[in-house]
C-alpha cells in the first residue's frame, strides 16, 4: 500500500506541474520503504545498522562518480552524432560497468566480515547498495530539474511515466539483480551440500541474469524511442525479476532450514506460539531463517 501511495505521489505531482517535488518523491521512495522494512521486521534489530548504511552510502558514492563520468561520455558521442559508439556505452558498457559497480560494496562485506554469512544477509546488503547506486545516479541525472522552478512547463504524463520508470522501475530492477548476485555468493559459501542445490541459486545463473537484464534494458532503452513502449518493457521486466528473487529467496531458505536439527522449545517470531525450534514453524510455516536474528533464540536464550 505505501509503494501504490509513493507512485501515486509521484503521479500527481507531477500532473500538478511540480516536476522538483515528484523527481524527490520518485527517487527517495524505494530506499525510504526497504529501509522502514528493514526496521519493522526486525531482521537485524540493533547489529548492522552501521554496515548497511556504509553499504548504501558507498554505492551512493560510487553511483555519483559513474553517473558523472557516464554522462559526459555520452554528451561527447551525442556531439559527434556517433551512434555506434553511443549504442555500445549505452547497451553495454554503462549497464556493465554499473552493475559491476552495485556489487562492489557487498563484496567488500563478503571478504573482510565473514559473521554475516547466511545468504539473506548478503541479499539485504546488495539490495542496500543498489539502491544507494540508484538515488545517486537519479539525483545527479536529474538534478538541473530539482535545482529549478517549483512549477515547470512540460508534459505532466510524459513526465509522471519518465519519473515513475527512472525512481521507482529501475530502483526495484537494480536492486534485484544486485540482490540475486550476492545472494547467491553468499549462499555457495554458506551451503555445503552444493551438489544437491538448485540451478536458479547458482552464481553462474544470477551473474547472467542480472548482467544479460542489465545489458538487455540498455539496448532497450537506446533502440525504443517511444516512452511509453520502453515503461511497458521495463514494467514486465521488473516484475519479473521480483519473481525470480523470490525463488532465491526460497531456495535459500531450504538450504539454511537444512542446515539445523530439531531444537528445544522456544517462541516463533512469527505466531508467536511455543514450538520446537526447526527450519519452519510447525504452526505456521514461517521459516526460522527469515526471522529478525534475535528472535530465533530459544525461550530464556541470550543473545
Amino acid at each position: 500500500m505505501a509503494l501504490v501511495a509513493g507512485g501515486a505521489a509521484v503521479v500527481v505531482l507531477a500532473m500538478l506541474h511540480l516536476f522538483a517535488p515528484a523527481t524527490v518523491a520518485a527517487v527517495f521512495v524505494i530506499p525510504l520503504l526497504y529501509l522502514i522494512y528493514l526496521y519493522e521486521v526486525e531482521v537485524y534489530e540493533s547489529e548492522p545498522w552501521l554496515v548497511i548504511g556504509a553499504t548504501m552510502v558507498a554505492g551512493a558514492i560510487l553511483g555519483y562518480a559513474f553517473t558523472t563520468l557516464a554522462g559526459q561520455a555520452l554528451v561527447r558521442s551525442n556531439l559527434t552524432a556517433d551512434r555506434d559508439t553511443a549504442f555500445v556505452m549505452s547497451g553495454l558498457t554503462i549497464p556493465i560497468v554499473a552493475q559491476a559497480l552495485m556489487l562492489a560494496g557487498p563484496l567488500f562485506l563478503y571478504a573482510f566480515r565473514a559473521r554475516f554469512r547466511e545468504p539473506l544477509d548478503g541479499l539485504t546488503f546488495g539490495a542496500a547498495s543498489a539502491l544507494g547506486f540508484t538515488v545517486a545516479s537519479s539525483l545527479t541525472a536529474f538534478w538541473p530539474l530539482i535545482d529549478g522552478p517549483l512549477v515547470s512547463k512540460g508534459a505532466p504524463l510524459d513526465w509522471a511515466v519518465r519519473l515513475t520508470r527512472a525512481g521507482l522501475l529501475v530502483s526495484l530492477v537494480n536492486a534485484s539483480t544486485t540482490a540475486l548476485v550476492t545472494a547467491a555468493i553468499w549462499l555457495h559459501r554458506y551451503d555445503r551440500r552444493r551438489a544437491n542445490r538448485e540451478w536458479q541459486s547458482s552464481i553462474l545463473a544470477a551473474l547472467l541474469v542480472a548482467f544479460g537484464v542489465q545489458i538487455a534494458l540498455g539496448m532497450i532503452d537506446f533502440a525504443v524511442q517511444d516512452l511509453v513502449t520502453d515503461f511497458a518493457i521495463l514494467g514486465l521486466a521488473t516484475v519479473a525479476l521480483l519473481l525470480y528473487v523470490r525463488l532465491v529467496i526460497h531456495q535459500a531458505l531450504l538450504v539454511e532450514g537444512a542446515e539445523h536439527e530439531i531444537g528445544p522449545d522456544g517462541e516463533c517470531p512469527e505466531c508467536h506460539r511455543i514450538v520446537p525450534l526447526m527450519a519452519f514453524c510447525p504452526a505456521c510455516g514461517a521459516a526460522r531463517a527469515a526471522a529478525s536474528k534475535q528472535g530465533r533464540l530459544p525461550a530464556g536464550a541470550q543473545p
